[in-house]
């Protein structure tokens, strides 16, 4: 069976957004290559101050699982300022459309 490309909508906890956005996009960008992530887009939540939503495109699901399960991980997120675990809702694209 061939793995196929998965999405994956976190919903994160943060202490600081200046200080996660700086952890994510250098030392976890590196870490998420790694392990096959192929994109990522951060939003801040409207409603939740310290919320952010991460949309990542990742090369399969089980790339996804070896990224968790990395010790460098859990240390990365921890200097990053995610406080607890992210939730992860994962999803298959079915359509694109301009409008």
């Amino acid at each position: 069976m061939v793995a196929e490309m998965i999405s994956i909508l976190a919903k994160v906890s943060v202490e600081n957004l200046e200080k996660f956005v700086g952890v994510f996009s250098t030392r976890g960008a590196e870490i998420r290559k790694q392990h096959g992530s192929l994109s990522a887009e951060i939003f801040k939540s409207v409603e939740e101050e310290n919320t952010v939503w991460v949309l990542f495109q990742w090369m399969s699901k089980e790339n996804f699982e070896g990224f968790l399960n990395d010790p460098v991980v859990k240390e990365t997120m921890k200097s990053s300022g995610t406080i607890g675990q992210p939730e992860f809702i994962f999803l298959n694209q079915i359509g694109l459309f301009s409008a």
